[in-house]
């Protein structure tokens, strides 16, 4: 997968929030798509498809724990990296045993948010295959 092919959605009801991680993004030509609630997450998903998403656990509606396990039971093989700013245990636990991929804990460094893009570049990488060397 290139750079230019990461398609990315970012599940955030701040929308200054979610603009900053456009903007990161953007630094890998990712292209990105933006919901602000769990019900849009979970129609996006049902309209596009998308290499990994960053949610946040705490939105209007249905919360982030809610929209992953529903967006997991129609596409099983979605990366979803949660975020939250709110230090609650029980719902972090919640969000790994659904399937998250990972929480990050806000204030976060973009850099740790990009840390995930440049995982997924390395992962989809070609190998390159042995060449056998003959005496």
């Amino acid at each position: 997968m290139s750079a230019e092919s990461t398609r990315v959605l970012v599940v955030e009801d701040d929308r200054d929030f979610a603009e900053s991680l456009v903007i990161a993004l953007g630094t890998r030509n990712c292209q990105v798509k933006v919901a602000y609630t769990g019900e849009d997450a979970i129609r996006m998903f049902h309209e596009h498809s998308f290499d990994i998403a960053f949610m946040d656990i705490k939105l209007p509606g249905k919360n982030g724990v809610q929209s992953l396990a529903e967006i997991l039971e129609f596409v099983p093989q979605a990366r979803i990296v949660m975020m939250t700013g709110f230090s609650e245990p029980s719902l972090l636990e919640q969000a790994r045993r659904t399937g998250a991929v990972d929480v990050l804990r806000k204030p976060f460094r973009m850099r740790e948010l990009l840390g995930f893009i440049d995982r997924l570049h390395s992962e989809s990488r070609p190998v390159s295959p042995t060449v056998p060397v003959i005496h």
